[in-house]
């Protein structure tokens, strides 16, 4: 038996992740799904509930495990650069979506108050290990994890513009490293080579 609804919800995220949120309409997802407006409308009313469905779809995509090693944060890095991929039209529309839907905008920043402070830990276990250098000051930790999380939420539309004027993008995950780096001790900067080189 067909599954309309999820046609719709898959139909969109290919369309939104081509073309951006704007570039898209109802109509246009339901020309792709083979459908008509009416019966699209059935399903979803407004654009906007088919965005809150494909989040809430998407669950809890990076993991909230406290990383404790340079390979487990790492492994945090790469999933959010990939969670960004497969969301693209997410990341190009972050403001607006937090702005239409107050839906969106309540996951927004509980998923933002959530990373930050996994990061922040994660930074102080790997400063327990050896593998990252007391703050300069008080905070220094947290506004790394803040820096980090803005930029993954961003990087989307960095990246366009980076395309855009002919230059080459290094990926979330190295750009997270170079952010981390000087917060790095020796013993950890060789960690982090056995794995990735800036």
């Amino acid at each position: 038996m067909r599954d309309t609804r999820q046609e719709i919800l898959d139909a969109a995220r290919r369309l939104f992740n081509q073309r951006g949120y704007n570039g898209v309409s109802l109509q246009d997802i339901a020309r792709s799904v083979g459908i008509s407006k009416g019966n699209l409308s059935y399903h979803f009313q407004k654009k906007e509930g088919i965005a809150e469905a494909l989040i809430a779809e998407g669950g809890d995509p990076l993991p909230l495990k406290t990383p404790k090693t340079i390979g487990e944060l790492d492994l945090v890095f790469l999933d959010i650069q990939q969670v960004v991929q497969d969301n693209r039209f997410f990341f190009l529309s972050h403001a607006q979506l937090g702005q239409i839907s107050p839906e969106i905008g309540r996951k927004q920043r509980a998923r933002c108050r959530e990373i930050t402070e996994n990061l922040e830990q994660a930074l102080v276990s790997l400063h327990a290990a050896g593998l990252v250098r007391d703050e300069d000051y008080s905070g220094e930790y947290a506004h790394t994890a803040e820096l980090l999380y803005f930029s993954s939420a961003y990087w989307a539309s960095f990246s366009e513009l980076k395309r855009a004027g002919g230059e080459e993008n290094m990926g979330y995950r190295r750009h997270a490293w170079c952010v981390v780096h000087p917060l790095l001790t020796q013993q950890g900067r060789g960690a982090l080579e056995k794995l990735l080189r800036l």
